[in-house]
């Protein structure tokens, strides 16, 4: 019987099959740090080696120090004794994917922490985590699953292992019946027990068993699998009439139903045949649609996939959407909706699905085409650097802008004077308070256009110009440059952060300006100076 191919690449991990497997280092460090038989300074040394590796490697002792069984404890004191921090490391989800995939498929391990393993995968990845569990552990060695759901975990990986048409219909069976004995929710019956009960190739034994090993805790629930049982002529007679007695003391009705049908079912041999013709029918249908399964068509689903990824990075930094409103909200000084703004342009250029997609992208276009892309895969999301093409804004700078505002305005005013002279010769020290007035409402006003265009300047940055490019790069098969694109987009998030605070602080700042800090003519500093009281300040305040 053919086995499950093993994926190529597992959900939200690009590190490829080959990848996956520990080199002869870790896996004899991984074998050392669990056997007990070992001194205690050839254990710690080994998870000290790990600990140096890092990544995967470093994921995988954690792993084994915190998977219980009776290993638990030993290694507990291995982990104190050689002081390695796991709580808080420092390796990714994919890392600690990986890691798994080393302790499942380690040969030199204990079974029970393989197993653990094997399953912590499944949880994680679900049919293609139980696609390389079934490649990493042995094919024929799953018989530990009707224990563990005994023992009350694995129940799912069980789930999966009993549906598997590639399994052994032995074990399936056994941990079909471990299963069926499991306290599920009231009025749930697993699929995979259902299909076994109903399978024509177990023995009528087996299947009764399961039936009744359901009918044993919630009678109700094993009305249609009794039935199932009772109306199949390939069953045994005496199993069928076995069936047909429980579901007298179940369903009284049903069972008379079940018995009036007994005198119109076929022969057993009959029964057989018409099964194993349906069975090579669906053989020969299989392999028509392995054979229509051509080259091209695998081809053009790795294509799909690709396009796939890449209309998400399109829409991801889409004009159409991203912060699109920042303007509106900017001119209405509406600081909950910038905050939102600059919270989604945050959200985009910051969430890891991107990186990941990069990733996957690059794994693909390794398949699809072949050979080496921009960067090996190990290589994926470290060392771009970006470039900080785009504006930038600090206090300094916007303080510049206000005196320049302040020193354009005073000047403004005294031109006029100049040419049209006071309003009121004996109120001068009035007409000066009213522009020190103005002066600082144009200069508090131009602070807030300049901090608000800075915030838009960076928007349109993002969305016409650096996510395009982003775009365009990944579909050029580029992904060291989209990589780099990335990074860029990462300060210019930072940079949209600090301008949105340079704004807001903008928007309810008190702004002054000194005109004794400038340059008058006498005559009019001799005014100033008395207007200011004769205590000129020694620069300008904002």
């Amino acid at each position: 019987m053919a086995g499950i191919e093993r994926p190529e690449l597992l959900p939200d991990c690009d590190a490829s099959a080959r990848r996956r497997e520990p080199d002869d280092v870790i896996l004899t460090c991984l074998v050392r740090m669990a056997d007990d038989s070992l001194a205690d300074n050839l254990r710690t040394s080994s998870l000290h080696a790990c600990e140096i590796r890092g990544g995967a490697a470093l994921a995988t002792a954690s792993f084994m120090v915190h998977a219980p069984g009776p290993w638990h404890d030993e290694l507990q004191r291995i982990l104190r004794m050689a002081g390695v921090n796991v709580d808080r490391p420092p390796y990714s989800y994919a890392e600690y994917t990986v890691g798994l995939c080393y302790v499942a498929g380690a040969k030199g391990l204990p079974a029970g922490l393989r197993h653990r393993a094997a399953d912590d995968l499944v949880h994680r990845a679900n049919d293609v985590g139980y696609a390389e569990a079934r490649n990493l552990l042995p094919k024929n060695g799953w018989g530990w699953l009707a224990d563990a759901v005994r023992e009350g975990w694995a129940v799912w990986t069980a789930n999966l292992f009993a549906e598997d048409e590639t399994a052994p219909l032995t074990t399936r069976m056994r941990v079909g019946l471990a299963l069926a004995e499991y306290e599920h929710p009231t009025g749930y019956i697993p699929g995979a027990v259902e299909q076994l009960v109903a399978h024509p190739g177990a023995t009528s034994a087996d299947r009764l068993a399961l039936a009744m090993a359901v009918a044993q805790r919630a009678p109700r629930d094993a009305t249609n699998l009794l039935c199932c049982v009772a109306s199949d002529p390939i069953v045994q007679v005496g199993h069928r009439m076995h069936a047909i007695g429980r579901l007298d003391e179940i369903d009284p009705l049903m069972a008379e139903k079940m018995r009036a049908i007994q005198t119109r079912l076929p022969a057993a041999r009959v029964a057989r045949d018409q099964h194993r013709e349906t069975a090579e029918h669906t053989q020969r249908e299989a392999a028509a649609q392995r054979e229509r399964e051509t080259p091209k068509a695998v081809v053009d689903r790795l294509d799909s996939k690709v396009e796939e990824l890449l209309d998400d990075l399109r829409g991801r930094g889409s004009a159409d959407w991203l912060a699109d409103q920042l303007d509106n909200h900017i001119a209405e000084t509406h600081w909950e909706g910038v905050t939102q703004d600059i919270a989604d342009i945050c959200g985009v250029v910051c969430d890891d699905e991107i990186e990941a997609s990069l990733r996957l992208l690059e794994a693909l276009t390794q398949i699809r085409f072949g050979g080496e892309t921009s960067s090996t895969p190990d290589m994926l999301g470290l060392g771009a650097q970006g470039d900080q093409n785009f504006s930038q804004l600090n206090q300094e700078e916007l303080g510049g802008v206000a005196r320049v505002e302040a020193e354009r305005s005073w000047e403004f005013w005294r031109k006029l004077v100049e040419k049209h002279g006071w309003d009121d010769e004996d109120d001068c020290f009035g007409e000066l308070d009213r522009q020190m007035d103005e002066v600082n409402r144009n200069v508090g006003a131009s602070t807030c256009e300049r901090a608000g265009n800075h915030l838009r300047a960076l928007q349109q940055h993002l969305v016409w110009e650096l996510w395009p490019a982003l775009v365009n790069a990944a579909e050029k098969r580029d992904y060291a440059a989209a990589r780099g694109f990335l990074a860029t987009a990462r300060l210019l998030a930072d940079e949209a952060e600090r301008a949105e605070a340079l704004w807001k602080k903008a928007t309810v700042a008190d702004y002054t300006f000194d005109p004794l800090t400038m340059s008058w003519p006498r005559d009019f500093w001799l005014v100033l100076e008395k207007w200011r009281g004769g205590t000129a300040a020694p620069s300008a305040r904002l």
